[in-house]
């Protein structure tokens, strides 16, 4: 059974299939990145104080989806307090 983050932004709640995410890492703290299986593509992140624990907050949620039974298919990524995503926009390129 697939497994999706659930990510909540400016634009309501996102899902992002858990078994394309490689890895995260916030480039500063308006801008994040969660890199895509087959490196061709990428999402762009943007928000509030992603630096605060935002990529910790998705490998914890990629952890839990891996860990839970195949019935719970959502995993939910909690922000830590002051971060807020405004955008996921997939982009092209690594």
């Amino acid at each position: 059974m697939l497994k999706y983050l659930q990510i909540t932004t400016g634009d309501g709640v996102e899902l992002i299939a858990a078994d394309d995410i490689l890895y995260c890492q916030s480039g500063s703290s308006t801008a994040a990145k969660i890199a895509l299986k087959g490196g061709a593509n990428h999402i762009a992140v943007t928000g509030v104080a992603l630096t605060s624990g935002f990529a910790e907050a998705v490998h914890a949620a990629l952890k839990v989806a891996g860990e839970t039974s195949w019935t719970n298919t959502t995993a939910v990524v909690e922000l830590p307090g002051g971060t807020t995503v405004t955008e996921l926009v997939v982009t092209a390129g690594v």
